[in-house]
């Protein structure tokens, strides 16, 4: 080649690296979710909806990461574990998608786990909460307090300030609702408190009368409930109905305003978990609990929605540390979501993750259903 090819040549790729840099600078970062848009768990999704939509608009808004926007795929489970399978197969066949979010339930995030593992794609699990969920390997991250932390936070309300003596338990037979029938009663036993019965039901169940009579007759001062709002709430009603004197208790996974739209005055005096301090916010939770009232008709947000927000920030934030390293694959995102490190977040206070891809110190505060709202526990 003469030198004047030669000049050619390199002009030539050089403008040809330029439109290949132009084209990589401008394309999106995708996440992709997988959870319940459909079915009995389909509200979960669209509370999931509403904390990525703030999130997306706050991020892309102000330019994105590195000038790129972040976008989401979403593809419906139905929290099945064979679909949220299916669903990840088809996300880690994706060289587009980055990471994924999701599932909703511990039983469809584990039947996915094996497959984003092997594909060295994020799974960033941010409602499930049952303490071995990242087991599954150095891919899988988790973003609600275990059952295991959330566990001493109810132990420690029940025993403390209810002063209970008995307390039964009543579960929803899945992983998660075992987890929390098993953390809770080691926790409660720990203490002094006898557990005197512990009730499951399917989570297709809609009438609890059998398992609330048993409990009725024992008497308990404290009633623990693992359950989701849908079902909580009904169980509540029935339960005043049954006439049955005790406190209830939940896990956080009742801190929903529909809660309320189901159980009615029902629901008036159960205490549960917030991972926000309502009380004291920092000035992330603040702009976000103006931004979602604004968005939402001045309603409150609850647990799922702030965890979905922080899920969408968390990676956003690790995706602009490794672009300004070098460049944004699926290995790096891990690595720099790995590394967070004093994130201020509205989920928690801040967030740090363990060595164990879990929360390494994570807060509950026990919250209290009082006039249609849920107000700091504060008797």
């Amino acid at each position: 080649m003469n030198g004047r090819g030669k000049v050619f040549s390199g002009v030539l790729l050089f403008i040809l690296g330029i439109g290949l840099s132009a084209a990589e600078a401008g394309e999106p970062i995708v996440f992709g979710v997988a959870g319940p848009l459909s079915g009995d768990n389909a509200e979960y999704g669209a509370l999931w909806r509403r904390g990525f939509d703030i999130a997306l608009e706050e991020i892309n808004g102000s330019g994105g990461i590195a000038g790129r926007r972040i976008e989401v795929v979403y593809e419906d489970s139905r929290s099945e574990p064979r679909q949220a399978a299916s669903i990840a197969q088809k996300f880690v066949n994706d060289p587009a998608i980055l990471a994924e979010l999701g599932d909703f339930t511990t039983t469809a995030t584990w039947a996915a786990s094996p497959i984003y593992q092997r594909g060295g794609l994020i799974q960033l699990a941010f409602n499930p909460s049952h303490p071995e969920l990242t087991k599954g390997g150095d891919f899988v991250f988790q973003l609600c307090p275990t059952q295991s932390d959330q566990a001493k936070a109810l132990a420690t309300v029940t025993a403390e300030r209810l002063r209970a003596g008995k307390v039964a338990i009543l579960y929803l037979n899945t992983d998660f609702g075992k987890a929390v029938r098993d953390q809770v009663a080691e926790q409660l036993r720990a203490k002094g408190i006898e557990v005197v019965a512990d009730e499951g039901y399917q989570p297709t169940d809609k009438d609890f009368k059998s398992q609330l009579t048993k409990v009725k007759a024992l008497e308990p001062d404290v009633i623990v409930l693992g359950s989701y709002y849908t079902d909580a709430a009904i169980i509540l009603r029935q339960a005043r109905d049954l006439g049955i004197k005790a406190t209830y208790i939940a896990s956080s996974s009742v801190h929903s305003p529909a809660l309320f739209t189901i159980g009615g005055d029902a629901v008036e005096g159960l205490i549960t978990l917030s991972v926000f301090n309502f009380a004291n916010p920092n000035p992330t939770q603040r702009s976000f609990f103006a931004r979602y009232r604004a968005a939402h008709g001045n309603e409150e947000p609850n647990t799922f929605v702030a965890q979905a927000y922080d899920a969408i920030k968390l990676l956003a934030a690790a995706a602009r540390r490794a672009a300004a390293k070098g460049g944004i694959t699926r290995r790096s995102l891990r690595d720099e979501l790995a590394a967070t490190r004093d994130f201020e977040a509205v989920s928690q206070d801040t967030i740090t993750y363990s060595p164990a891809r879990q929360l390494a110190d994570p807060q509950s505060f026990p919250i209290v259903a009082r006039g249609g709202d849920f107000v700091p526990y504060a008797e």
